[in-house]
Formats: C-alpha cells, structure tokens, sequence
C-alpha cells in the first residue's frame, strides 16, 4: 500500500490524503448537483411547478456547497502552488507533474472525473434553462388563445420580442 503522507519535495508540507478527500468531496457535491438537476428536469417535463420550486431551492444550496469546496479546493491549490514555486494561480492539473510519480494517476483520474461531471452538469443546466424558457413560451401562447386582452408584446433591451403577462414563472439560476 502506498502513504500518500509522504513528500519527496522540501518545502511543500501536507497532505496527499487531505487532498484527495477534498477532491472527493468535491465530486460527490457534483454528483449531488447532477441528481438534482435530473430531477429539476423531470419536474420541468412532468409539470410539477410545486415540485420545481422546492428543487430549485436544493439546486441553489448545492451550488453554494459546491462553491464553498471549489474555493476550498483552489485556497489548497494555490498554497501547493506556492510550496512548488509555480505561479499562484496554476490549476491542479498543472501542478500534477510535481506530484511524487506514484500519485500522478490517482490524481489525474479524479481532477478528470471532476472535470466531467462539470461539463455534464452546465449542459443539463443549459438544457433546464432552454426547457423552462420554451415551456413559458407555450404557456403564453396558450393563455393568450385563451385571453388576448392579459398579454402584450413588447421588445426587450436587445430587440428581442418578449412577452409580458401576470403569471409568475421561476427562475432557474445557473451559476456553475
């Protein structure tokens, strides 16, 4: 078994295990995030506005989990940075090399699977967005069938057509 106590470079003194389980930590708040917004979207399809709410108040508690983590993560980041003599702001992955060769892989997959799991969860992100967005836009069109004299057409700060009614929509926030 390897101890990842170890450091073979003086002047950098932690952790390798402290860091693996922040990463590990960091990843699982990803994968809470992702459920959820599966769920979002599941709400979204099926038409749950009740349900969308509660979510979207969950979604915005993981978001500040996960940011809380990721500012964690980078503080850890920036003081190995420091320990190696690389500038302040490299990225995990740049400092990877320095690690001792016996970690490297271990670090890569995860910092990899993080990754990811981002690139997976701003494309959900997008999608609930764009769902929601044209769900509103069917939404207006069926109640201005239903009562034209409650909806007006008017342009927005970029020329874009918009409607204005007196339904409440929620938002979906998206600050991944």
């Amino acid at each position: 078994m390897v101890n990842l106590t170890q450091t073979d470079t003086p002047g950098v003194d932690f952790s390798w295990e402290d860091l693996l389980n922040l990463l590990r930590d960091e990843l699982g708040e990803y994968g809470g995030l992702m459920g959820l917004l599966s769920s979002q979207q599941a709400s979204i399809l099926n038409r749950e506005p009740e349900n969308l709410l509660e979510i979207n108040k969950s979604v915005r508690s993981q978001m500040e989990s996960n940011n809380t983590l990721q500012q964690r993560r980078r503080g850890y980041v920036r003081s190995l940075a420091t320990g190696y003599g690389k500038p302040e702001d490299s990225s995990l992955s740049e400092l990877l090399p320095c690690f001792p060769l016996v970690t490297q892989p271990m670090f890569e997959s995860i910092v990899e699977e993080i990754n990811n799991l981002i690139s997976r969860i701003r494309r959900k992100l997008d999608q609930n967005r764009r769902l929601i967005s044209r769900l509103g836009e069917v939404t207006d069109q069926i109640l201005a069938v239903a009562d034209p004299r409650s909806h007006s057409k008017t342009y927005d700060k970029r020329g874009d057509l918009s409607r204005f009614s007196t339904a409440y929509r929620p938002t979906l926030e998206e600050s991944a």
